[in-house]
């Protein structure tokens, strides 16, 4: 069902193939694709994740395990088509540690998905995660697209609207609170009462 983890094979035939390269050029390529993975995560998240039917079913239904993942065609496509962009630039052996680094990047961002929408409890950063990722699911889902980090959020201006914030009923004071499935259906009735 979830088949994300067929990429930790990938980083490592990657990793293996590069073993002949010196530590530091496999760290900074690595490091590289972790930043990369920012980018990658907004972008995808604003402009292809609203336009298919997983994702609008996972915004339907957010407590729902089988739409927090996404389908292994599009990940692994999506991976396919990012590695062949960076070899043209960058050649074959660099561009898979670089995609090693974005990979890694996106099995981050999955386990932080599932932690957000999962009923466990959490500590400052999570409860951050939350409140930004809720706000884009229950207050403006024209909003808060990055989920690992705010920064192209920031960049781009589609950060939380303070007016909106303000005139909603989410607060996000109770991001623990919100994670569980059965206040899912209650705000879910409760918006659209207020629409």
């Amino acid at each position: 069902m979830y088949l994300f983890w067929v990429f930790l094979p990938v980083i490592a035939a990657f990793l293996l193939w590069n073993r002949s390269e010196s530590p530091a050029v496999i760290a900074l390529c690595l490091g590289a694709g972790l930043l990369l993975w920012t980018p990658v995560e907004y972008f995808t998240h604003r402009y292809v994740l609203h336009r298919l039917a997983p994702h609008y079913q996972h915004h339907d239904d957010p407590a729902v395990i089988e739409y927090l993942f996404a389908p292994i065609w599009l990940s692994g496509g999506f991976a396919l088509a990012l590695w062949t962009l960076l070899a043209a630039a960058i050649g074959w052996r660099h561009a898979a540690l670089l995609e090693s680094g974005t990979i890694a990047g996106y099995l981050f961002y999955e386990a932080i998905y599932l932690r957000i929408h999962s009923q466990a409890a959490g500590g400052a950063l999570l409860r951050y995660w939350r409140k930004q990722h809720y706000y884009h699911h229950f207050a403006d889902d024209t909003r808060c697209y990055g989920v690992t980090t705010p920064l192209w959020d920031l960049i781009f201006r589609t950060g939380p609207s303070r007016a909106l914030a303000h005139a909603s009923q989410y607060d996000g004071r109770n991001c623990d609170e919100a994670a569980d499935p059965s206040r899912v259906a209650v705000q879910r009735r409760d918006k659209s009462r207020v629409q």
